[in-house]
């Protein structure tokens, strides 16, 4: 073609895509511009040779689900194609990788117990969600999302292979950690602030409070690998005010339990300092707690640091008989009952009607709760999950889908104990996070939803590929279905030194 008939094509063309995204704008109708500026951004991403487009968008969602929690979950960029930001994400990564892998630029799946425990149990969750879908239509395929979540994982640890784009997320991450005790600090401060910057109508920040302390009690946990990896001292101060943080929220108990438990593996793999540095960064706290308010002559049992010790006792009293004296506690012990009948009556419920393959995604597992503790008439009550990963496995998937999700759990553990032996600080912070998030979705909505989901699925997959790469080249080699000879799993050792 002519070279000025081709530049006068392309004026045209572009003129006219102008005056179309233009009425559409005026109109509301934003489709059209989000996809024209999505791909011309795409390519100048694609051009530069940085991280890779698909991760950026991944690194922006990761980022808004930790500091925007249940605000950010609710946006959508246009009402024309109204999804949310995960499955905006997969909707956008999943064919970019399924292009890079046909050119063997990333490796997707290997063969390890983790990578093939998943995989079988996302199969069995897909294979009975059709008939799921012909008896409860939409409901099914939203329940099914904590199994279609999981696709996070794949592709995190595919893009693992990215040197630059791994970068990427690590840096997210601990932008995202560093972010969030400050807004949460703002958040209890004023509650009603983040509720005034909106977007479309829907709050960009807004904080379900057993979540906010299940992401600020897994930053203390990357903030200290940082700290590790860095020895600048200024980490530890977001670090210890992520652990500190979670005693305002009012549902830190699920969070504290992971605390406890993740802090425990350290222990168990001989490194104290991290506990140490835990128990001065709360002995410092409670002592100028208890200062303040023995000089103000303040009644210390309505102090937060007392209502946490509130919710601490009440993590052992299953029966909740116990009494709780702080306002700020609400009745923890109440809460314990709630959560122990809902889970008899599913795990009943399950057993009695199907216990193999459970009851399916998109039945009513409140229902029959309800009716046991007391609430059949109460109309507010919209809940949809019995506050446990492992209940709802297991009512929704049955002992099959409980017996993968524990094959899985068992790989993680597999994945926990080579990743201690290894000592790799990046990945040590990545599965702890992962812990965090687990050990929290075992007494709350944390894995059934992407505020959660999202991000331990992808610290997850970044976990696994990155201890394959430290076992060197042979091992990582056994382990990929078909890695190709120039896949560089691990950055070099001076960038992961300098990496935040």
């Amino acid at each position: 073609m002519n070279p000025s008939f081709r530049v006068l094509f392309i004026v045209l063309v572009g003129a006219l895509a102008a005056i179309i995204m233009g009425a559409g704008i005026a109109n509301e109708h934003l489709l059209l511009s989000v996809v024209v500026v999505g791909v011309l951004v795409w390519a100048m991403i694609e051009w530069s040779r940085g991280p890779l487009p698909e991760v950026w968008v991944l690194a922006a969602v990761l980022f808004g689900y930790i500091v925007g929690n249940r605000g950010f979950a609710q946006l959508s960029v246009t009402s024309d194609l109204p999804l949310l930001p995960a499955e905006a994400t997969l909707l956008v990564a999943t064919p970019a990788l399924v292009l890079r892998l046909g050119r063997k630029q990333l490796v997707a799946v290997r063969r390890d117990w983790l990578n093939l425990s998943l995989l079988a149990w996302v199969l069995v969750g897909a294979f009975r969600l059709p008939a799921d879908l012909r008896a409860h239509g939409f409901l099914a395929l939203r329940d099914f999302a904590m199994v279609y979540y999981a696709a996070f994982f794949f592709i995190a640890q595919a893009y693992a292979g990215h040197p630059a784009s791994v970068r990427l997320l690590r840096r997210t991450l601990a932008a995202a950690f560093l972010v969030l005790p400050v807004v949460a600090i703002v958040d209890y401060a004023a509650p009603d602030f983040f509720l005034h910057l909106t977007f479309r109508n829907i709050p960009l920040i807004f904080y379900k409070s057993d979540l906010l302390a299940a992401l600020l009690m897994a930053g203390f946990f990357w903030l200290w690998t940082r700290w590790e990896t860095s020895r600048h001292a200024w980490w530890l101060i977001p670090a210890a005010a992520c652990l500190l943080l979670p005693s305002t929220a009012a549902s830190p108990r699920a969070a504290i339990v992971a605390l406890a438990v993740v802090t425990l593996m350290w222990l168990i793999a001989r490194r104290w300092r991290i506990a140490a540095a835990q128990v001065a960064i709360v002995g410092a706290a409670v002592t100028v707690a208890v200062f303040i308010f023995v000089l103000g002559n303040k009644n210390l049992r309505e102090t937060a640091a007392y209502s946490t010790y509130e919710h601490v006792v009440s993590i052992a009293d299953i029966q909740g008989t116990g009494t709780y004296t702080n306002h700020e506690s609400g009745d923890p012990g109440d809460n314990n009952r709630f959560r122990v009948v809902w889970w008899n009556a599913v795990i009943d419920e399950t057993l009695a009607d199907n216990p193999l393959f459970g009851l399916g995604f998109g039945h009513d597992m409140a229902a029959r709760f309800l009716a046991d503790y007391g609430l059949v008439a109460d109309d507010d009550f919209s809940a949809r999950s019995p506050h446990s990963m492992i209940v709802s496995v297991l009512g929704r998937m049955g002992l099959l889908g409980l017996l993968l999700w524990l094959t899985v759990t068992a790989g993680m553990a597999a994945l926990t104990r080579r990743i201690f032996r290894q000592g790799h600080l990046d990945n040590l912070g990545l599965i702890s996070v992962a812990w965090v998030l687990w050990i929290s979705g075992c007494f709350g909505i944390v894995l059934e939803g992407p505020m959660g989901a999202v991000v331990f699925w992808t610290v997850l997959g970044l976990a696994n590929a990155g201890s394959v790469a430290e076992e060197g080249p042979e091992i990582a080699g056994d382990a990929a279905l078909s890695a190709p000879a120039d896949l560089h799993l691990a950055e070099p050792a001076d960038e992961v030194a300098a990496s935040p």
